[in-house]
């Protein structure tokens, strides 16, 4: 009886994220980001690299994607401790610092030095779901200012409003 509920909790749950579309604003660091596939194969994910690099040789990679919110308990905030759970499996060392703390805007960053990758992560409220955007360093002795840069740079990502005017098609991702 016991697994039943289990399962039936966790199906509730899975059944309470899916994926949403809206579109973001986000002016790319500089020249050369390039858009590849998704190296775990979701189709969902929007990565980037710098030029130069792949989706199977990256030292840097920019990832975007939503999930809709079903579940009106399911706040920008619940969804970044959720993406920490799964970081903590697979990063058993790291220890996250929060930029920013709000139910509907959080960012957090974290270094694994097991690893050697350091990432920043924000999730935020879009029109039609919960927006993660996460960069990912893989040699961080390089960029001594990543964690400032970064989360400057995350932290400017809108939600583009569609009647909006004077936006550059290059500024747009748009999400699955």
């Amino acid at each position: 009886m016991k697994k039943t509920a289990f399962l039936l909790f966790c199906l509730i749950i899975f059944q309470s994220v899916g994926f949403a579309k809206d579109i973001l604003i986000f002016q790319f660091s500089n020249e050369g980001w390039h858009k590849v596939e998704s190296p775990d194969g979701v189709k969902s994910k929007k990565c980037y690299v710098p030029a130069g690099q792949t989706a199977q040789n990256f030292n840097e990679m920019l990832i975007f994607m939503e999930k809709k919110v079903k579940n009106e308990g399911l706040s920008a905030m619940v969804l970044l401790h959720r993406q920490l759970g799964k970081d903590r499996n697979n990063y058993r060392d790291i220890i996250p610092q929060y930029i920013v703390q709000s139910e509907n805007n959080a960012m957090v960053a974290w270094c694994s030095k097991l690893r050697n990758t350091c990432t920043v992560e924000r999730t935020f409220k879009g029109n039609e779901g919960v927006v993660f955007a996460i960069y990912v360093n893989k040699m961080p002795h390089y960029s001594n200012n990543m964690f400032g840069q970064w989360s400057n740079i995350l932290g400017r990502i809108e939600v583009f409003d569609k009647n909006s005017t004077g936006i550059n098609s290059k500024s747009l991702v748009e999400l699955d």
